[in-house]
């Protein structure tokens, strides 16, 4: 993992679904890593907000993007978490996610995954086969269908898909941000 020049935070809330907050990186040259994650079910955000806090001593987190819901983000903000709504456009930001994992001229693409950035995996999650991060997502990552059986490329199926909404939340944010550093 290189030196990181800006550090982020992405959110997306649940309880019965998985709790997933993301820390992510960003080196010199433009590159998001996650390098850490919380994906847990059935914990109080006011509870994981405090463990949030804890595993992020130390850093200098420039924004954390979240999902929507005022209560949460709320509870967040009094443990001393402010939140920015993420920008939940599905299509833009899956292709904007698709263009950071293209490879470019220097051979590398713009967005990694560090391994071991999981926290602690959910039993819960696993006792239940699904899946215990993001990486896992993405495999069963699929697309509605028309009709007449094709793919709607602009319609996600929304089911196991917490992660990676904090991925495009992430991207997307970074793609708006009016300061580009590549």
């Amino acid at each position: 993992v290189p030196e990181f020049v800006r550090r982020f935070r992405v959110v997306d809330f649940g309880y019965s679904n998985p709790f997933v907050c993301q820390w992510w990186g960003m080196d010199s040259d433009g590159r998001l890593y996650r390098y850490r994650e919380l994906y847990v079910t059935r914990r109080l955000v006011e509870d994981l907000t405090k463990e949030i806090v804890k595993l992020s001593e130390g850093e200098s987190i420039e924004v954390t993007i979240s999902d929507h819901d005022a209560e949460d983000r709320a509870t967040m903000d009094r443990y001393g978490v402010g939140t920015t709504p993420a920008n939940k456009d599905v299509s833009p930001g899956i292709q904007a996610v698709k263009t950071r994992l293209k490879v470019q001229d220097d051979g590398k693409p713009r967005l990694y995954f560090v391994r071991g950035a999981l926290v602690e995996a959910d039993p819960l999650l696993e006792a239940e086969k699904k899946p215990t991060c993001t990486e896992e997502e993405l495999p069963g990552y699929a697309w509605k269908k028309y009709d007449d059986g094709k793919p709607n490329k602009e319609e996600p199926i929304k089911v196991n898909d917490h992660g990676c909404d904090d991925m495009r939340y992430m991207v997307y944010h970074r793609q708006n941000d009016s300061v580009q550093i590549f």
